[in-house]
């Protein structure tokens, strides 16, 4: 692979992993501030807004409750909370996993 191509996939993985979050947490704000302005639509624009702002901090709390999960533990591994995924040949554990946290961050 060529220097110019390393780059550009390096690039590609820290907007993904960094960028792409932070824009969903800004256009969920958004939406929710425009929901209090607005009369016409402002419960799904309140609603969106919420969905938005809480899947990228519904994977951060999966990530450090696994991260803590695995300390406590003694595990140098990561453990997906709280249904274990402890391998990558079976992710169906990590995805429920995840959907319970993000469903419990939209939830407040």
């Amino acid at each position: 692979m060529s220097n110019i191509a390393i780059m550009l996939r390096i690039l590609l993985e820290y907007s993904v992993v960094l960028v792409f979050p932070i824009l969903l947490i800004l256009a969920g704000i958004f939406l929710v501030i425009r929901a209090r302005k607005s009369v016409h639509g402002s419960s799904i624009r309140r609603h969106l807004g919420i969905s938005l702002i809480s899947i990228p901090l519904g994977v951060l709390a999966y990530v450090v409750a696994g991260i803590a999960a695995a300390r406590i533990r003694g595990d140098g591994h990561f453990y997906g909370v709280p249904f274990g995924g402890y391998s990558v040949s079976n992710n169906v554990p990590d995805f429920i996993s995840i959907l319970i946290w993000v469903t419990l961050v939209s939830l407040r």
